[in-house]
């Protein structure tokens, strides 16, 4: 028989004491190790072009550990959110970063999302034939950047300004109502709402895709967050894209799941889609990568149309939105 074996543990030290002791050892190690960065909190509002994000979480690319999506009744919140902080990214228009720049914000685009190629509109009752005959009406809008905007540049087409008609501020969960209720007689609205006003007899007197180039929506995220954790923007695209791969591998099954939040069905889902361009990785290099993105050639037209329309108090530069993060120096 073999002798059993036998464990010391040292002059006067208990299995107790010993347990103890790797407790403390332990507690060391664990306070040696540096604290994991906070989660990228992402806002966005209801929009069929943020729906790969949710896509791309029920997948499990985008880990609830390193990402948290984070929704908003509009984007005037979400602009709002990223500005106080709350936020470390957020999906908006372009000429609503171009506010977030103005208010101070230095954000970084990270993705160009998506082109609006006529899923933002201007609609209105069937009696109104022309954007002309807007004149003295009442205009359901959102309060805040793309509305005022889109709203401009349609009045702009018939050679009228805001001054012209009695905008009515409604947030995009009401403007269905508004037109119902007859509280509106157009609305500037988006999907999904657009796709139950025209169902409802809107008509459609202008519309996106009058305005390419103009109509750009983009994730964005602050640069001092950027900086301390580029990988985290790296794994972002990463999950954007095999999202966007599997939209179109499976276009009809994974239009099922993001109707859910749009709360549409999957055909419509896939109609307003086709309102959309979802740029793949290719040409969002070309958009945002290299000395002269193709974006930033769009993004100085808007600006000088914001400009001229009053919409943009200051001048801002845009060169410095176009940073890739593979190019950011980290920070500790």
């Amino acid at each position: 028989m073999k002798p059993q074996a036998k464990i010391y543990f040292g002059a006067g030290m208990t299995a107790s004491g010993f347990a103890f002791l790797a407790g403390l050892i332990m507690l060391a190690l664990s306070a040696c190790r540096p604290e994991p960065p906070p989660p990228m909190r992402i806002g966005m509002n209801v929009w069929p072009g943020y729906e790969p994000l949710f896509l791309a979480r029920h997948d499990g690319s985008l880990g609830e550990t390193d990402f948290r999506l984070v929704e908003f009744s509009d984007a005037s919140e979400v602009g709002r959110a990223l500005r106080n902080g709350t936020l470390e990214a957020a999906c908006l228009t372009l000429d609503e970063v171009f506010y977030a720049v103005q208010d101070g914000m230095d954000p970084v685009i990270l993705l160009a999302m998506d082109e609006s190629l006529g899923a933002d509109v201007v609609l209105a009752r069937p009696e109104i034939k022309s954007l002309a005959e807007l004149r003295g009406k009442r205009v359901a809008v959102e309060v805040g950047a793309l509305g005022a905007y889109m709203l401009t540049r349609s009045l702009q087409q018939a050679g009228l300004t805001t001054k012209d008609v009695t905008p009515v501020y409604l947030p995009i969960e009401k403007h269905f109502s508004a037109y119902q209720n007859g509280l509106a007689d157009a609305v500037v609205t988006f999907e999904p709402v657009r796709t139950r006003l025209l169902k409802a007899g809107a008509v459609n007197l202008f519309n996106s895709s009058m305005i390419p180039g103009e109509v750009v929506d983009v994730l964005v995220v602050r640069r001092d967050y950027l900086k301390k954790n580029p990988e985290r923007a790296i794994a972002l695209r990463q999950a954007w894209f095999a999202a966007l791969a599997q939209i179109r591998q499976s276009p009809h099954d994974t239009a099922k799941f993001m109707a859910v939040r749009e709360l549409a069905t999957a055909e419509e889902f896939e109609a307003s889609l086709r309102g959309l361009h979802l740029p793949d990785e290719a040409e969002s290099r070309v958009l945002l990568g290299g000395d002269t993105p193709k974006l930033l050639a769009s993004a100085e037209r808007l600006k000088t149309v914001m400009r001229e329309a009053g919409l943009l108090q200051q001048d801002i530069p845009l060169p410095p939105l176009f940073t890739l993060p593979e190019a950011v120096k980290p920070t500790p």
